[in-house]
């Protein structure tokens, strides 16, 4: 690869190519496969998904559907027909937001015509789970050092390096392993050096060294070690010296600076989504918020898929960021295994359906509820504690957080403690005092207002 295209590439992934990510998803249906027997449906409108799921509730079903968005052959789904489906083959289908949709069945062997905007998808691969992250930094207990060749050959099997040709298409040993040397410690090294510093973990990347080695069978074998320094000390077996949250930090800023560098590598455009599934099971609290400004400012262009299996992280995550949210249980009462799908509605939104229906007892107790837990995602921890280490009560929250409040944000808190006194807590337990239901409205427009202000 020419000094110039390398100059392009790093430029690309700098500066994503205007245009990219205009389409999205507005839809998935899924019916007789993996999970699923009967027909399941997901309608969000080209948003973020959050999708909080129990084990055995279809979570990792909807992964994989969309996986399929990164194949270019089909065939595969015929072998993963849901085992209780007597009738009907799997089928699997998107509605994207220029009206296309794409249905893929067994019988489909390639992407159809008109769907160019799907294709750079099979190159930079936005599908990220913590097997994939294992193969940064998991080895045998005996091993000194990790090998991540295979990985990197994988990832970048389809990076162009001359007009017309792959990486993949070079078939001299030398010449490929000088075209990927080049790209993994030119661009890529950079580009997971400048994602990592977001997290909070004190290692930087120093380069990919390779090598050739004789494996116990006397084959020649390619290795490629990541050389790491920690807090500007050199580790050589980082694997096994580093906490699990940085070798977690690690990985994930090496997958998505792999996919910012493919992706600034297409010269057609692409749709730009990011399917994340379980990464953060070793991730501190800390990163995991970080992980999610990286969200926010990175792969601001994508649209994301995020599916966790962690409750709490799901509660914390909802209202961090635009998306829709979904929670999916397993119904197991029948004798097939079925999903239940819950709305992922804020406690708001919820008290809302039942202002509606005049339940007034039941809306004042979620947006109590509600109350109390945007005070204590605004406050840190030490700061929901009294000076003897108490929880605070819902009056207490309250006043710390006008302790670190504006003015005019101490004047909504203001109303909603009088609310909290009057109403919230009167109809949340047994009291026949009147409730005017203009007093509830209010108190749930105070509250997103609120809402807005503290995020």
């Amino acid at each position: 690869m020419n000094d110039e295209r390398l100059e392009i590439l790093q430029q690309k992934v700098a500066e994503p190519t205007a245009g990219y990510g205009r389409v999205r998803i507005e839809r998935i249906r899924i019916n007789n496969y993996r999970f699923f027997r009967d027909e399941f449906v997901l309608n969000f409108g080209g948003a973020n998904l959050l999708i909080y799921g129990e084990n055995g509730s279809g979570k990792s079903t909807i992964y994989r559907a969309l996986e399929f968005l990164t194949k270019r052959r089909f065939e595969s789904i015929a072998g993963e027909k849901n085992i209780f489906g007597e009738d009907g083959e799997p089928q699997i289908e998107f509605g994207f937001t220029n009206n296309r949709e794409l249905i893929i069945h067994s019988d489909l062997t390639e992407l159809p015509d008109g769907f160019d905007f799907i294709k750079g998808l099979s190159i930079f691969t936005p599908m990220l789970d913590y097997k994939k992250l294992l193969k940064v930094h998991y080895a045998p207990a005996a091993a000194d050092r990790i090998n991540v060749y295979d990985m990197l050959r994988e990832l970048f099997k389809d990076f162009e390096v001359e007009s017309g040709s792959v990486l993949s298409d070079i078939k001299d040993p030398s010449t490929y392993f000088d075209a990927l040397t080049r790209i993994v410690n030119d661009i890529l090294l950079n580009e997971t050096n400048r994602i990592l510093a977001m997290f909070d973990t004190d290692i930087n990347l120093q380069k990919f060294n390779f090598k050739t080695e004789f494996t116990p069978d006397n084959r020649l074998e390619p290795v490629i070690n990541i050389e790491i320094d920690y807090r500007e000390q050199p580790v050589n077996s980082y694997h096994t010296f580093l906490n699990e949250a940085r070798l977690s930090a690690l990985a994930v800023s090496l997958y998505f600076a792999s996919i910012k560098t493919l992706l600034g590598s297409l010269k057609s455009e692409s749709m730009k989504i990011l399917v994340l599934d379980d990464l953060l099971i070793s991730l501190d609290m800390s990163n995991r918020i970080k992980l999610l400004d990286i969200l926010k400012t990175e792969f601001v262009e994508f649209q994301i898929f995020f599916f966790t299996h962690d409750k709490e992280l799901f509660e914390i995550y909802k209202n961090k960021m635009p998306w829709e949210k979904y929670e999916l249980y397993m119904d197991d009462t029948a004798d097939i295994p079925s999903a239940i799908v819950k709305k992922g509605s804020s406690e708001t939104e919820r008290a809302k359906g039942f202002y509606a229906v005049k339940e007034y007892d039941c809306c004042a107790l979620l947006l109590r509820k509600g109350f109390e837990k945007l005070l204590k995602s605004y406050l840190t921890p030490r700061e929901q504690l009294d000076k003897n280490c108490n929880e605070l009560d819902l009056a207490g929250l309250v006043g710390r957080a006008k302790t670190k409040s504006t003015a005019e944000a101490k004047t909504i808190l203001d109303k909603l403690d009088s609310d909290r006194r009057h109403i919230l807590n009167p109809l949340s337990h047994n009291d026949d005092r009147n409730i005017y239901a203009q007093e509830l409205k209010s108190a749930m427009g105070d509250l997103e207002k609120l809402k807005e202000m503290l995020r």
